[in-house]
């Protein structure tokens, strides 16, 4: 079974789409994938397809769910010639149900393991190798998680979590990139980035790095320019200390842009090294 919930919800099987026509059977599927491996319990499910106020044919409308991802498992599987029964892959359990097929075609299990993989490279000093992993994996969103399905609280947490897995890696490969000296292939990722997140100061804060250190600082002071009125006219809020603490070094050209670097994403080895062409490019 191949499932992918990064992006609108795709799961097929022998070449055949498993998702139901019937919205909350595909929810609750949604629901079995994200949790694979585990027991969902029916509580949880009441949670995800009908909020507080379950009814008192919750148990009912569950059962027909997993009987139709049943069905459309079943379905997939008349022209294999070991099918499985379906009753083996979504099964049931005393307090719920689980989802028991092999999770390596998954996107998430992939993503997961190049992240891993990133990790591992990471921690040998190939970054150049670290970096590539990073990319791969977010090359494997096609859209928002889940997109084309309804969220309910359940799905909703998962999404959240998913999306911020997704920032974590980004920002971790922007950070690699930044370590690599690639400063002017990162500014235009960057720019689109700020854009869809207008108050991200860690994504700002890189922007304003990797202008400054392709040789742009009145182009990175507008960066800080252009957050700090976004963020005083929608929120009332200036940016953190430790930013406006990197737009007076930018400012000033005083080499303090290179200790902020140091610290936030070199490392104090690797900046002494780089020090001297930094100053250069200011």
């Amino acid at each position: 079974m191949i499932a992918k919930v990064l992006g609108p919800l795709r799961v097929t099987l022998n070449g055949d789409s498993v998702v139901p026509t019937a919205l909350k059977a595909k929810k609750l599927l949604a629901v079995l994938i994200l949790n694979h491996g585990r027991v969902v319990q029916r509580a949880t499910i009441e949670r995800e397809l009908w909020g507080e106020d379950a009814p008192a044919s919750a148990s009912t409308g569950i059962q027909n769910g997993v009987m139709q991802i049943r069905k459309s498992i079943g379905r997939c599987q008349r022209n294999m010639p070991w099918p499985r029964d379906p009753k083996g892959m979504v099964i049931t359990e005393p307090t719920g149900y689980r989802l028991d097929v092999s999770a390596d075609p998954f996107d998430v299990t992939c993503h997961r393991k190049l992240v891993t993989e990133a990790d591992q490279a990471a921690a040998k000093g190939d970054l150049t190798l670290a970096s590539a992993q990073l990319n791969s994996a977010l090359k494997l969103w096609r859209d928002a998680p889940l997109a084309d399905v309804p969220l309910g609280p359940v799905l909703r947490a998962h999404v959240r979590r998913l999306e911020e897995d997704r920032r974590a890696v980004l920002s971790r490969r922007v950070t690699l990139d930044l370590r690599l000296g690639r400063y002017s292939e990162v500014i235009g990722e960057l720019h689109a980035l700020v854009a869809l997140n207008p108050y991200d100061e860690t994504l700002h804060e890189y922007l304003m790095l990797a202008l400054y250190l392709s040789g742009r600082r009145n182009d990175a002071l507008a960066v800080y320019q252009a957050l700090r009125l976004a963020m005083i006219e929608d929120t009332g809020l200036e940016p953190s200390p430790h930013l406006h603490e990197l737009q007076r070094c930018v400012l000033t050209g005083d080499g303090g842009p290179d200790e902020h670097l140091a610290r936030r994403i070199l490392g104090p080895t690797d900046a002494r090294g780089k020090r001297e062409q930094r100053l250069t490019h200011a």
